[in-house]
Formats: C-alpha cells, sequence, structure tokens
C-alpha cells in the first residue's frame, strides 16, 4: 500500500516508519520548507522524535503535492485546531486516495467538528473516511512494544481493508462501528488527562488518579451518548484505554501539561515549555461549550478549564469537586 501522511510530528512521523517496517511505501509532508529540507537531509526529526531515524526510504518533503500523488491511503496526523486549514487546501488539489484515515484526536473549538466531520468535506469523502485511535504513546510504539487501537469507519469493507494492511506483529488493530464515540472519547481523555497531571503537580497520589480517571469515563459517556454515542465505546480501547495510559504515562503531553500547571506553571508558559501540542487545551474549550448546550454536568472537565481559562487555582478546584454534594455512583 502507498501512504501519504500528512503532519511530521512525533505520532505521524512514527506511524510513517511503523508503516514501513510493515512493507508500505511511506511518504510524509512537513508544512515548513526549511525543517522539511533538513528532515530529508539529516533523516533527524528532533525534538519532535529522539533516538531514533527516519529510514531513508520515507520520503519527506514540504511540497504537500507530492506526497498526495499517487497515494492509496490519505493519512491525517496534524493537531485539530489547524485539520481544517489544512483540508480547505486539499479542496484546491486533485487527489487520488482511495482512503482517508484521521489520527487526530481533539474538537474543533470554532465549528465544534470532529476531525472526520473536518476531513469529510472533501470531495468524494463519503464513506472513505477513517478514524484509527487509542492507547498510543508514540515512543513505545517505535520501541516495537505491544499495542491495541480501535480503527472505526462507515465502510466496513474498507474497515477490514486497512485493518489487516495496517496491523503488525505488535500493533494490533480491532475493527469498531462507532466513530462518534471514538472521536469524542479519543478528544475528552485529554482534558481528563490534563486534571490527572494537575493532580500529580500537587503531589497527590493514585487514590485521587483513579477517583479522576473512573468519574471521567463517566462525564465522557454523558456527553457522547448525549450526542449520539454508544454508551460501550467510552468502556473500550479508544475510551478508558486511551484514558488510563494517557493519564499515567510521563510521555503524555497532555498529562505533562497538567503536572506543570499543577505545579504552578499557567498554560501560556507550561506550553511554551512543550515541544508538541497538548491537544486537552483547546479541547477543554470546546468540551464546556458543548456540556453548557447540552446540559450535561462535567465537573472534572469544567474544573480543568476554569484552572487553565478561568484563573482558578487546582487545589481550590480540587476542594470545590471533593464538595460536590453526595450522591450515588
Amino acid at each position: 500500500m502507498k501512504i501519504g501522511i500528512l503532519g511530521c510530528g512525533n505520532w505521524g512521523s512514527v506511524f510513517g516508519i511503523m508503516q514501513h517496517r510493515n512493507g508500505h511505501q511511506v511518504k510524509i509532508w512537513e508544512y515548513d520548507q526549511e525543517r522539511a529540507q533538513c528532515v530529508k537531509d539529516t533523516r533527524n526529526n528532533e525534538p519532535f522524535l529522539i533516538g531514533h531515524e527516519l529510514p531513508a526510504e520515507i520520503q519527506i518533503d514540504w511540497n504537500i503535492e507530492n506526497t498526495l500523488c499517487d497515494v492509496d491511503l490519505l493519512v491525517f496526523a496534524v493537531p485539530s485546531q489547524v485539520l481544517s486549514g489544512v483540508i480547505e487546501t486539499l479542496k484546491k488539489k486533485k487527489l487520488s486516495s482511495k482512503y482517508y484515515l484521521s489520527l487526530t484526536k481533539g474538537i474543533e473549538i470554532k465549528t465544534l467538528r470532529r476531525p472526520s466531520e473536518i476531513i469529510g468535506e472533501l470531495r468524494d469523502a463519503e464513506n472513505r473516511v477513517f478514524v484509527l485511535s487509542g492507547p498510543c504513546i508514540a515512543n513505545e510504539i517505535i520501541r516495537n512494544e505491544p499495542t491495541a487501537v480501535v480503527l472505526v469507519g462507515q465502510d466496513q469493507t474498507g474497515t477490514k481493508e486497512l485493518q489487516h494492511q495496517l496491523s503488525t506483529e505488535t500493533f494490533r488493530v480491532y475493527q469498531g462501528d462507532d466513530i462518534m464515540g471514538v472521536e469524542l472519547g479519543a478528544a475528552i481523555k485529554n482534558v481528563i488527562a490534563i486534571g490527572c497531571g494537575i493532580s500529580d503537580g500537587l503531589g497527590f497520589g493514585n487514590n485521587a488518579k483513579g477517583a479522576l480517571i473512573t468519574r471521567g469515563i463517566v462525564e465522557m459517556q454523558r456527553l457522547g451518548v448525549k450526542l449520539g454515542a454508544q454508551a460501550r465505546t467510552f468502556r473500550g480501547l479508544s475510551g478508558f484505554g486511551d484514558l488510563v495510559t494517557t493519564s499515567f504515562s510521563e510521555e503524555s503531553r497532555n498529562h505533562k501539561l497538567g503536572k506543570k500547571i499543577g505545579a504552578g506553571t499557567n498554560l501560556e508558559q507550561a506550553s511554551r515549555e512543550m515541544v508538541m501540542v497538548a491537544e486537552g487545551a483547546p479541547t477543554a474549550k470546546a468540551v464546556k461549550i458543548l456540556a453548557d448546550r447540552h446540559r450535561i454536568e462535567m465537573p472534572i472537565c469544567n474544573a480543568v478549564y476554569d484552572i487553565i481559562y478561568e484563573g482558578e487555582t487546582p487545589i481550590k478546584a480540587i476542594r470545590n469537586l471533593m464538595s460536590r454534594p453526595l450522591r450515588y455512583e
């Protein structure tokens, strides 16, 4: 299979290397010309990918048309808040891909759209958009550590084909059928993971984190079901599985961001100190809007929003959560 990847960050690079090892032809687009040339010449993609070079057989290009040309699968590995800009560019191009695959996790603030909805604006994209999600710490994948993910799409024949094409000995792809649930779980878990990082930054232990994770799943499910997702999806790889991994991993950018904030750093400074985008920060805004609009109770997500955007102190936010009216689980 010929694969074109839009996005030369950590996940895009690792996904490309993994699929190159899997026997596929891979091309990766990097929007910055100078950086693309540097990666192409040196095969070094630091600081996004440390300790691993991109194989010489993987084509790196800043000219998006070269990446789009003659590919079977076009993969989106760009941040959620810039995805629509990429799609606007693609609308002016000739596309030959049989399938479109989203690796993006988040919700666009301006429109509250999920990544698959944004990609779905492409001409003839109906039934050709797929989503891959789950507990995917990229640096573990590149070390060939066991990983399981879920793949969803409206076309079950296409889903099955991609499942078999993308699976490897250490990267197991399951089929699913709930696009909305998978994408909402992937997005909201980043907000909860920031909350877990804040808890760690405050010096709290695993009791607090366990409470945040389990009650966070409840919040995911409340909003997801209201919007039309299946409740069981949030107990699967893209919900509970991804949330646990993201909340405990020291390599998780959302956990890192939360930990910095919990230790006293504000969002602006913490974001500057990080190399990669923590999707949970903008997603917190989108989740807040959705929860208010649909009158869904999401106290943990609201607390994260209040801390990073309203100036609430982390310790006060925790106290507010703990002093809520007592109720059945």
